[in-house]
């Protein structure tokens, strides 16, 4: 099924398109709210300024995909694979993305509020800018990611693995980061107002000392480690 035929049949009712292989489809700034992709191949479709919102889109083929400036609020990609998407300035408002791999992707300035990443694969992402204020990132692989100038307010974190991220100036304010790893981290200027460190591990964790340690409840946490 090549684009046009897609588009047609969409706008003709129908919304089912599981399983279909649309490698390589060029759909920029088609407007498919609430279609069906399950378990879909789209590796290295340009998706750019698609409108997805409400889409099912779990357990996906999105790898090296171009989503850049999308809209996938409240959009259910649990399972689906994302390697080395380009997702700048995307909206995942609300999106569920469990167990997702978004592994080497570019999210930089996406809008990730309340998403739901729990377990999700994030290894070496570029998050720079995003806005992941409130989202679920339990258990979550971070490892080596770009968090630069991430907002994670009130984000829950707990068993989060932040291995050699970058979280320079980054806002954790609130943030629960419960038994959360972040050994090798750079937490240059994070801001962490109110967070929960419980069992947090923070040894080798780079820049400590340009934490506002004042800002902290129980700054022993972190002198501890």
């Amino acid at each position: 099924m090549d684009a046009n035929q897609l588009l047609e049949s969409y706008e003709s009712g129908e919304r089912d398109f599981s399983r279909i292989k649309l490698c390589g489809i060029d759909l920029r700034g088609a407007g498919l709210n609430e279609i069906s992709l399950i378990e879909a191949d789209l590796d290295s479709a340009n998706l750019e300024l698609v409108r997805l919102i409400g889409a099912e889109l779990n357990s996906a083929n999105l790898n090296n995909t171009n989503l850049t400036g999308s809209q996938l609020c409240q959009a259910n990609l649990n399972g689906a694979s994302l390697n080395k998407a380009t997702l700048i300035g995307v909206n995942l408002t609300e999106a569920l993305l469990i167990e997702a791999n978004i592994s080497e992707a570019n999210l930089t300035d996406a809008d990730l509020t309340e998403a739901f990443l729990t377990n999700a694969n994030l290894t070496k992402a570029n998050l720079s800018s995003a806005n992941l204020t409130k989202a679920f990132l339990r258990g979550a692989i971070l490892s080596g990611a770009s968090l630069v100038g991430v907002n994670l307010t009130d984000a829950d974190l707990t068993r989060a693995n932040l291995s050699d991220a970058d979280l320079t100036d980054a806002n954790l304010a609130g943030a629960n980061l419960t038994e959360a790893k972040l050994n090798w981290a750079n937490i240059c200027r994070v801001k962490m107002k109110g967070a929960n460190l419980s069992g947090a591990y923070f040894v080798t964790a780079k820049n400590i000392e340009t934490v506002e340690l004042s800002d902290i409840d129980d700054p022993k946490l972190i002198e501890a480690t």
